[in-house]
């Protein structure tokens, strides 16, 4: 698969999705943005070789009277086809850990980057959908963007796509699944939590029915009975109520065989003739594209118009990946980029595509340049202060 060389108007209908999950500034807007500094027409600061072919370019202004003027961008080559991509998680979407923290064990991984946005308010849930070792771990029936990671075609691919599943019973029928361990109850269609989320309270109707091995083995008839984690092996089936969902669900019983299927429906605009999702091995959530056949689409809002650091992951034309980083001072979290400039600076590193990971103290950056190595941080000094967050991006030598 290829990347396509012009937007068609089939494809633009088909990635004409709400600007909530696809953001993208008027061309006139960009006049009004702040431009992006010179950095990157400045000789490389720094450049390092990594297992598996992967290769590292710095450019870091260094010390400035004033710490917003300091500028460093870190851009991992990945050659298409050489590393394995994986997703790496915390034990429960509601734990979260530092990229450091779930990298540590994975010893093959290369290069290790931050995920996707999440809640740091409350629990750590992602904000947006999770695939992990092939199954749904979080998802929503509504249209969702993310990362699909492939591991027999070591690629990543930007995706649009939901999460579809049925709810079968013995006697009553079926039902479509609303969303997997979601922030939400659906509007209507069933609410599906595993033990999965972790040990916080989830979002519960009046009405709750355990399965496991297959049937129904109890009903939970209050809400708060509803919220609670779900044993091991167990799978609990909520709905909002007043819903035809939350209706049918009180005529299931116990002892009733009951079946639970789900997997990621869509498309990966990117690619040469918009190929199906199919079922990726990992899966996660990210926000908005930030470039699109060339074109940045990053706003200028007063929010978008803040320097702070910021992540992505970018494709090439010649069908090379690019992980990178922007910050401003290496050991501060001050500074970095505007959405804008963000996008340019992808630009001028080869992007023909590109997407955001979580940013702010998000934005961690490392690598081995062994195997079984330690982690270096590269984003900043490795003594910087390093977030929690509920998953990270890693390349990994096959």
């Amino acid at each position: 698969m290829r990347l396509r060389t012009a937007l068609t108007p089939a494809l633009a209908a088909a990635l004409a999705v709400p600007t909530a999950v696809l953001a993208a500034a008027p061309a006139a807007t960009a006049r009004s943005c702040k431009a992006p500094t010179g950095i990157l027409r400045t000789p490389v600061t720094k450049t390092m070789s990594l297992p598996g072919g992967a290769s590292v370019r710095i450019w870091d202004t260094g010390d400035r009277k004033r710490d917003i003027d300091e500028v460093r961008i870190v851009a991992v080559r990945i050659p298409q086809g050489s590393l394995i991509p994986r997703a790496i998680t915390a034990s429960t979407l509601a734990k979260a850990q530092t990229p450091q923290k779930q990298a540590a064990k994975v010893r093959r991984a290369v290069v290790v980057i931050n995920g996707g946005v999440f809640d740091p308010s409350g629990p750590s849930i992602p904000v947006r959908s999770q695939v992990v070792n092939g199954a749904v771990r979080k998802g929503t029936r509504a249209v969702d963007q993310g990362i699909a990671l492939y591991e027999k075609t070591r690629t990543a691919e930007w995706t649009l796509h939901k999460t579809v599943g049925t709810v079968r019973t013995g006697a009553h029928g079926s039902r479509e699944v609303g969303n997997v361990n979601w922030q939400s109850l659906p509007g209507d269609g069933v609410a599906v939590y595993t033990r999965a989320w972790g040990t916080s309270a989830h979002p519960a109707g009046n009405r709750t029915v355990v399965v496991k091995k297959g049937k129904v083995t109890k009903i939970l008839t209050s809400r708060k009975a509803g919220a609670k984690r779900p044993g091991s092996g167990e799978t609990w089936l909520t709905a909002r109520n007043g819903s035809g969902t939350a209706s049918w669900l009180r005529g299931l019983r116990v002892g009733e065989a009951v079946t639970v299927s789900t997997q990621q429906s869509g498309v990966l605009p990117f690619l040469d003739g918009r190929p199906a999702v199919g079922r990726p091995d990992s899966l996660v959530g990210v926000s908005s594209a930030m470039v699109r056949w060339g074109q940045n689409l990053a706003g200028c809002g007063s929010r978008d118009e803040t320097l702070r650091p910021r992540s992505g992951l970018m494709w090439t034309a010649t069908g090379d990946l690019i992980v990178a980083t922007v910050a401003g001072r290496p050991s501060a979290a001050a500074g970095g980029a505007t959405a804008h400039q963000w996008g340019e600076y992808m630009k001028q590193l080869g992007a023909v595509h590109a997407v955001n990971l979580d940013g702010g103290t998000s934005t961690t950056l490392l690598v081995r340049t062994k195997v079984g190595g330690p982690l270096t941080r590269l984003d900043r000094s490795g003594g910087s202060f390093q977030r929690a967050v509920p998953d990270a991006l890693t390349f990994q030598v096959p």
